[in-house]
């Protein structure tokens, strides 16, 4: 299989050297009106181009996929904040530190910027809430279950998290 797969390599290399090569004869040909040595520069001048262009495009690309996952960190972190504060709240008596304004806020980001399955936990977990059972189990299932939905959302694929540990760091009871 690892011969076939050589083989084929070698195919492509072959034909995309050949289709470089009529590339370039065609761009040489386009500036023809020229003299010799003009339109051999306006040929590979013009191919510098189109390969400084693939190469800004990507790097525009890779820019706007960094800044969206910085803008989902974020609220990712604002997130789990937010409900570790909320847990939090009836345990010790505190204020909670998000008003309604900036939940609604939060949960707007969410929907733009979260995944699928942050976003369905997310909701399980505010309904549990909702219906007075912060301390319960399922509560506690639930938000380790959102924090290992937005480490998998961010590409991080450690499963070796233990659940109390997570929650212990998360609601400050280390």
């Amino acid at each position: 299989m690892k011969a076939f797969g050589t083989f084929l390599g070698m195919i492509l290399g072959l034909a995309l050297l050949a289709g470089g090569y009529f590339l370039f004869k065609y761009v040489v040909n386009i500036f023809d009106t020229l003299g010799p040595q003009y339109e051999t520069i306006a040929a590979i001048a013009s191919i510098v181009v189109v390969l400084c262009t693939v190469i800004i495009a990507g790097g525009l690309r890779a820019r706007c996929t960094n800044e969206g996952s910085a803008v989902k960190t974020n609220v990712y972190e604002r997130l789990a904040i937010f409900l570790a504060d909320e847990l939090r709240k009836d345990r010790t008596g505190e204020e909670g530190l998000a008003d309604e304004g900036e939940l609604i806020k939060l949960e707007q980001l969410l929907v733009l910027y979260g995944g699928p399955k942050v976003i369905t936990t997310y909701t399980q977990i505010r309904r549990t809430i909702r219906d007075k059972k912060k301390e319960g189990s399922e509560t506690m299932a639930l938000l380790n279950k959102l924090v290992l939905a937005m480490r998998a959302d961010l590409k991080r694929r450690e499963l070796n998290l233990k659940e109390k540990d997570v929650l212990d760091l998360l609601l400050g009871r280390s």
